[in-house]
């Protein structure tokens, strides 16, 4: 069946922020030089003297430098530069649960000391010489925060947060919902769709906010990896949206709309050429391939049971492309070689409700998250087969994988607090997390807490 593409021009709503005082997420090049020894003649000897019994648990962790501090332990980074109350040094000396032996170290700590040390990361963790941490970091990976409006920012090559971007701090609200993010293949721009507000918002490099457009309930991301184009779908949150997605013009930040005419769109992909795009339903077995060069839009029905199709991923070359099915626990495999028709070839049982898909860089293995399970399956593209299983996950949703294929990451909603903090805070009893995999191991490697109920992530497409 084919209909001709039908476009909605929607009001173009476009807006340009700068963040004040680097509050948000601070200069990521160019930090002023201070020269004044603020770090190691004031904070470094305070984190040393009374800062150190609180981190006694913070395996491989140094105190001995400003280096060895940012480096953090072999959990993780002990702060977050701009975000003194989401680092773990603040909480520790603040927030530690009554009956932690660890609450005894805080008597010691007067409240001007805890200032002196929330005031230096709130600046920007700065050294002597006014350099910021991972100012320069290259390749990143952003985070959706569901549950508090906000997005963290990961150095891949370190695995550490690097910045947390508040949005509430940028005047949207507490309910604002970030679900999934898309990045520009040079890093240059990132992208986020808000559910609860009801808008696409774009950040420079820099994390500044430099544009919106509004789209009823958003989802899922799709960047075009030629044209100026970025694709949107509906979050899986929306009851009964429009049933068209978004096609966005990343440089002017306006949009158009086209029908997809079936309920509920939501999963997502372009394919590897770059002339289709592939949509697919939740609440019935559709799925449609736009060709958005002709104007057309193709119809096809996947026989069987209620599936609902959470998200796709494609390979590299085009060839192939999978989608999970969260009723039927079903992967299927399309034959994409012809990309205005794809083809049904195989289904594999991977466990229960798989949701994003992401594929390694070579082609040869894809990762998904059995959410319901509390695993990732590891799928031999090739072979059409399961090669493996990774348990120790709480309600895994989005995936990544870093640019040299080192590293998949897997967010964690952990909804039902199967994961367990290192630190009782009184209110981190359920906090989202993110799985580093290392891909030779096909093992959890660390574990990022980050803020409830993590969600969408992605880095730059490449």
């Amino acid at each position: 069946m084919k209909h001709s593409k039908k476009l909605r021009s929607s009001v173009v709503l476009f807006a340009a922020f700068l963040l004040m005082a680097c509050a948000q997420s601070g200069p990521v090049a160019g930090a002023a030089d201070t020269g004044d020894g603020h770090f190691s003649e004031q904070v470094l000897p305070l984190l040393q003297q009374k800062f150190a019994p609180l981190l006694e648990r913070e395996t491989g962790l140094r105190l001995d430098s400003w280096e060895t501090l940012i480096a953090g332990s072999d959990y993780g980074q002990v702060l977050i530069p701009f975000d003194a109350e989401g680092s773990l040094l603040i909480q520790l000396a603040t927030k530690l649960d009554a009956a932690d032996p660890l609450r005894q170290h805080t008597a010691a700590l007067t409240p001007a000391e805890i200032d002196l040390v929330r005031q230096w990361i709130d600046d920007g963790a700065r050294n002597d010489d006014g350099e910021v941490p991972y100012a320069d970091a290259e390749n990143r990976l952003y985070v959706c925060n569901q549950d508090a409006a906000a997005v963290s920012v990961v150095d891949m090559d370190a695995n550490v947060v690097i910045r947390t971007i508040k949005l509430q701090d940028l005047g949207f609200t507490k309910d604002a919902k970030p679900h999934h993010t898309a990045v520009e293949p040079d890093g240059s721009f990132w992208y986020v769709s808000l559910i609860g507000d009801d808008k696409v918002l774009k950040f420079n490099r820099d994390n500044e906010l430099v544009g919106q457009i509004a789209f009823e309930r958003p989802g899922m991301l799709a960047l075009h990896p030629d044209e100026d184009l970025l694709f949107v779908g509906r979050s899986m949150k929306a009851v009964n949206p429009p049933q068209r997605i978004g096609i966005i013009d990343r440089t002017a930040m306006s949009i158009d709309e086209i029908d997809v005419f079936f309920a509920r769109p939501h999963a997502l992909t372009i394919h590897a050429g770059g002339d289709h795009v592939y949509v697919a339903s939740l609440a019935e077995n559709r799925m449609a391939t736009v060709d958005f060069t002709e104007e057309t839009v193709e119809l096809k029905t996947v026989e069987g049971p209620i599936h609902t199709f959470v998200q796709f991923a494609g390979t590299p070359d085009g060839k192939t492309m999978i989608v999970g099915g969260q009723l039927t626990g079903k992967l299927m495999f399309f034959d994409t070689s012809t990309p205005e028709a794809p083809e049904l070839v195989h289904s594999i049982d991977v466990g229960a409700a798989p949701w994003h898909p992401v594929i390694t860089p070579d082609g040869r293995f894809a990762y998904l998250g059995n959410k319901m399970a509390g695993t990732v399956t590891v799928v031999d593209i090739k072979n059409r087969s399961v090669a493996a299983v990774i348990e120790g996950l709480a309600q895994p949703h989005g995936a990544a994988v870093s640019p040299d294929g080192r590293y998949v990451y897997i967010s964690n909603n952990n909804l039902n607090g199967a994961y367990t903090p290192r630190y009782s805070f009184g209110d981190n009893d359920k906090p989202g997390a993110v799985a580093v995999i290392n891909t030779a191991t096909r093992s959890i490697e660390k574990m990022l807490e980050v803020g409830p109920n993590a969600t969408g992530l992605s880095t730059a497409a490449r």
